[in-house]
């Protein structure tokens, strides 16, 4: 056996036993909003050959072996999901205490201004100025370095239908570390810990533009940014020095 089917083979197992380990590792609450009419969190997972869980089945439900619960992009469009989660907010905690990570990205203000289900301490505003691009704060955090190395051009000219890449605002937060913020200095992207576990909060929808994007690159950029999200945030995650963030590479070439 040559040594480069044997590294080759080897790369692969690792791919495979990755994706492995992530099946029931997501969970994830999907809706199609009014404005995109797509799931894209099933899309755009499906699309990455990222295993989940759907989260919704009669009630929210989050079950021990998950590790993130992943909300879509104006999942409060729906009343009735808003309602759910907002009465969930004790097991919300419960599940961030012990290592779990909760993520949500961009909600239209007239739906949920106020993040009602996030623990004493934590606070996020949400407002309707939109932006076209935003400055990274922490560009060493892994969340835009691995897989994909990320800078703030690849945040520049998102757009689906008429708006941009930070599609509502963040006008006030409490508690979280800011990796990203806009012209404004509003926070775009957000991270809190929590006990053992974490909150991120976004004012981009990397979900519905890497699906419903209004060009080829929104749909592109979106969609590494999605796969960094799902990579970094997993226990699997290894860092870009690791032998499988190697691997990952020699593969999606």
């Amino acid at each position: 056996m040559s040594t480069r089917f044997l590294i080759f083979s080897l790369s692969l197992s690792l791919a495979v036993a990755l994706s492995s380990a992530r099946a029931a590792d997501i969970a994830i609450i999907d809706f199609a909003d009014q404005w995109t009419t797509v799931r894209g969190l099933t899309e755009g997972f499906e699309a990455l050959g990222i295993d989940f869980d759907d989260a919704v089945n009669g009630k929210i439900s989050v079950k021990s072996d998950h590790k993130i619960l992943f909300l879509s992009a104006m999942y409060t469009n729906n009343a009735t999901l808003h309602q759910t989660l907002d009465a969930q907010a004790a097991v919300i905690k419960s599940f961030v205490e012990n290592g779990g990570v909760v993520i949500e990205p961009t909600q239209a203000d007239q739906n949920e201004a106020n993040v009602d289900w996030l623990p004493s301490g934590l606070t996020v505003v949400r407002s309707d100025p939109d932006h076209p691009d935003f400055t990274i704060l922490e560009q060493d955090h892994p969340l835009f370095n691995f897989p994909n190395k990320l800078t703030d051009e690849n945040f520049i000219g998102w757009g689906h239908q008429g708006w941009p890449t930070v599609w509502e605002s963040i006008v006030q937060i409490e508690g979280f570390n800011v990796l990203a913020e806009t012209a404004a200095g509003k926070a775009a992207v957000a991270e809190a810990e929590f006990g053992q576990g974490k909150f991120l909060m976004m004012c981009v929808a990397p979900d519905k533009y890497a699906t419903r994007g209004n060009d080829d690159n929104t749909k592109k950029q979106a969609m590494l940014f999605l796969e960094n999200i799902a990579t970094v945030y997993l226990p699997t995650a290894v860092s870009p020095e690791g032998l499988l963030a190697t691997t990952w590479g020699e593969l999606r070439r």
